[in-house]
């Protein structure tokens, strides 16, 4: 934690004015933050007590001190402000990915990926061309997506809307990459579909910090947040819409975010070309 005494504090107090200071608290570990919150209040009240008693000789009735809890961020502590964020980053990431992924199964169940093994085109160039349709579906989702939990919900973002727009293109771009790579070791749709939903949704829910806070994953669950670009755009995500944070906030989240999409293209290629294509 973190305390804050504002200029004139002593001054105040002694000529019996009513100062004001605050303890900032990082509530991400709930049971360590509330913790270090009754030790604060225990240590403010006991320090009240004794000043009373030091200046009229006897124990208060009633202690000269008033504490307010307040949250920094999503003051009315209402579900949806915290819910949004972490749900526009499983939707952008699932949907975009099982879409890419499909494309490419469907058309090794189909037969008509050899037209690819006789075309002049690369491997390279057959990925790209079936990422970038999935690419600019995924933005469009994300447009609307955004306009719906603005007018439907009432969730506007309080941030950088530039730097959210650019991290979900990069981040819808790494999910489809990754489309791309499942589909890789995939042969069948069905497997393409289940293959797909699972190594994303449940990494995604359960290690990005939309289920539990990420300041509170340590140890194999820290580093498997930290190696999936979920975790990466979930911070984007809840530092727009409920901190109203700018752009230069989220450098390193977006070059992240652009690092996993260029990695999972990357490894795609090469396990396609193992492939014999």
């Amino acid at each position: 934690f973190a305390i804050d005494i504002p200029p004139g504090f002593g001054r105040d107090l002694l000529q019996g004015r009513q100062p004001q200071i605050s303890f900032w608290l990082d509530g991400g570990n709930a049971f360590p933050a509330d913790t270090a919150r009754a030790y604060i209040q225990g240590v403010v009240l006991t320090y009240a007590a004794e000043r009373y008693r030091r200046l009229y000789g006897h124990d208060p009735q009633l202690l000269p001190i008033n504490i307010e809890p307040r949250f920094r961020y999503n003051q009315d502590f209402r579900s949806v402000f915290a819910i949004t964020p972490g749900t526009l980053m499983l939707l952008l990431l699932v949907f975009p990915a099982m879409l890419t992924a499909l494309g490419v199964v469907r058309e090794k169940e189909m037969g008509s990926i050899t037209n690819v093994y006789a075309s002049p085109a690369t491997v390279g160039e057959y990925l790209i061309g079936k990422q970038l349709p999935y690419i600019a579906i995924g933005f469009v989702s994300f447009v609307s997506l955004v306009v719906l939990a603005a007018g439907a919900l009432g969730v506007v973002p309080k941030g950088s809307v530039l730097a959210l727009s650019i991290a979900a293109l990069i981040y819808v771009f790494a999910a489809t990459a990754f489309g791309l790579l499942v589909s890789a070791f995939v042969s069948t749709q069905v497997a393409a579909i289940f293959g797909t939903a699972i190594l994303t949704a449940m990494t995604a829910a359960h290690y990005s910090g939309f289920l539990f806070p990420a300041s509170t994953l340590e140890g194999p669950a820290r580093v498997m947040g930290l190696s999936f670009p979920a975790l990466w755009f979930q911070t984007v995500s809840l530092g727009v819409f409920a901190k109203g944070l700018e752009a230069s906030a989220f450098l390193r989240e977006i070059a992240v975010l652009l690092g996993f999409g260029i990695v999972f293209l990357l490894l795609a290629r090469l396990s396609v070309r193992k492939q014999g294509v």
